[in-house]
């Protein structure tokens, strides 16, 4: 029982510290889109009113939901799911409206 215990409490601490970053997801943005990922970032922060990076994150300790939007002129639109330093990407058409 302690092992389990001991092992579960182990992937808590590794999934909190690998938790990845909003600097982490625009490289990953950058990385998978290119250009026009750096250049939809920058016209999101233009357009954001109060954020200077146009990502916002939704921090859950052990995992971050990656958005655009929400506070400004631009709709929210949930980009990607972050955990363990992975980025899972959402797809609004199979996402319900809230």
């Amino acid at each position: 029982m302690r092992l389990i215990l001991f092992l579960l409490v182990a992937l808590l601490v590794v999934l909190a510290l690998t938790n990845p970053n909003e600097a982490e997801f625009r490289a990953h943005m950058q990385e998978k889109y290119g250009i026009a990922g750096s250049l939809s970032l920058k016209v999101a922060a233009i357009f954001s009113a109060g954020t200077g990076s146009g990502v916002q994150r939704d921090n859950y300790f052990l995992f971050s939901r990656y958005f655009i939007g929400g506070d400004g002129i631009l709709p929210r639109t949930d980009l990607a799911w972050g955990i363990a330093g992975k980025f899972f990407d959402i797809d609004e058409e199979t996402e319900p409206r809230k």
